[in-house]
């Protein structure tokens, strides 16, 4: 097995992390990002057990959840996992792979450089008994840039939380040089087809794929 060091590691992280760190705001710039880098610091070894993607499942949370605490946890594990997975394997190009997350499905987003290579990333992810389902939409080739596509993860999310009668909190996107994965879960099919035409309708966005699951709130 390939060994990172902490410079890599935390060079990976901070690549993957800054279309998060938009769209968290000032909160994330003061407290998950600085102490994620404090892990690594003070005990780089913990890297190989705890991935510290985890703490972003942790950064925000809501009443307008649609899932319960314990889907909560298990999809913030099923992350973690993930991301540790694919750290850990040397082929799996894990700087470029997003594993989007909600009520244990898993969506494979992002882009990698070959097919054996997105082959490889959804059999790693796919040995988590606990994901109920997984589609792999990786896109293989080199696709736009990371500064643009965040730019527009964080359009797509200011339209979706102003969109009336949509829980963007119930729903993930991935975007890859302009094209968008759209998934989570929607409470009718009118609140889904009003994200996917909100997303639509974001200038850049040259394409989406929606996985938005239709599943009524639990009374």
């Amino acid at each position: 097995m390939k060994v990172l060091s902490n410079a890599r590691i935390a060079r990976l992280l901070k690549e993957r992390l800054m279309r998060y760190q938009l769209l968290a705001g000032p909160f994330f710039a003061r407290t998950a990002w600085p102490a994620m880098v404090l892990l690594l610091m003070a005990a780089p070894q913990a890297v190989a057990q705890v991935n510290p993607l985890s703490a972003l499942g942790r950064v925000v949370s809501t009443t307008m959840d649609a899932r319960s605490k314990n889907e909560v946890a298990a999809d913030t594990e099923i992350g973690a996992a993930a991301s540790k997975q694919l750290l850990e394997d040397k082929s799996a190009e894990w700087a470029g792979v997003t594993v989007l997350v909600f009520q244990r499905h898993v969506v494979l987003a992002g882009a990698v450089k070959t097919g054996d290579v997105k082959q490889r990333v959804e059999d790693l992810v796919r040995k988590d008994r606990r994901i109920k389902s997984l589609t792999n939409e990786l896109m293989v080739g080199n696709m736009g840039s990371l500064a643009r596509d965040t730019a527009l993860e964080a359009q797509i999310n200011a339209a979706l939380t102003a969109a009336s009668g949509v829980s963007s909190v119930n729903m993930r996107w991935c975007a890859t040089g302009g094209h968008v994965i759209l998934m989570g879960v929607a409470q009718s099919a009118r609140e889904a087809s009003s994200a996917q035409s909100k997303v639509r309708g974001v200038s850049g966005v040259k394409s989406l794929k929606s996985h938005v699951r239709v599943v009524a709130r639990k009374k």
